[in-house]
């Protein structure tokens, strides 16, 4: 697949929430990952979501089409019903998952999965944020591989 090697080709992420919750998620987002946004407008410049930078990439929030919420035959994108009714879950790598998490849960998501450890070298909780996406949230562990060894020598035992 050549497009994925081009260094030309870049890929974009847009994430549907209720329409007219663009502001309660500005505040969310900013708080919980401790970065900022700058604003989208339509062409009849009217505020419709807005970027948020987080580490290198930028993911597009934006307010779903009411219009396609009344008219479902039009398609989608639809933003969730309930949390999880997403077919997508977005990962993000911290320094600090303990202060994300908290965090997160003060600004009002709820756990999905609790803090655990991977045998692949991190450390990860899922969240639900409070307009229904999954955030699986990772810190990299320093020495996977000695936590790897020492879970092999105890399940030996």
């Amino acid at each position: 697949m050549k497009a994925a090697r081009d260094n030309n080709v870049s890929l974009s992420l847009t994430i549907f929430i209720e329409h007219g919750r663009q502001a309660e998620a500005v505040r969310f987002y900013e708080m919980v990952f401790d970065t900022s946004s700058t604003a989208i407008f339509s062409p009849d410049n009217q505020w419709i979501g807005f970027d948020l930078r987080i580490g290198d990439t930028v993911i597009s929030i934006a307010g779903a089409s009411p219009r396609r919420e009344a008219e479902p035959s039009r398609g989608g994108p639809f933003f969730p019903k309930e949390k999880g009714a997403v077919n997508v879950i977005l990962r993000l790598t911290v320094n600090d998952i303990e202060e994300v998490l908290n965090r997160a849960i003060v600004a009002g998501a709820t756990v999905r999965d609790r803090l655990q450890v991977s045998l692949e070298g991190f450390r990860l909780a899922t969240l639900f944020d409070p307009f229904g996406h999954i955030w699986a949230i990772t810190e990299k562990i320093a020495r996977p591989l000695e936590r790897r060894r020492a879970s092999s020598t105890a399940l030996s035992k």
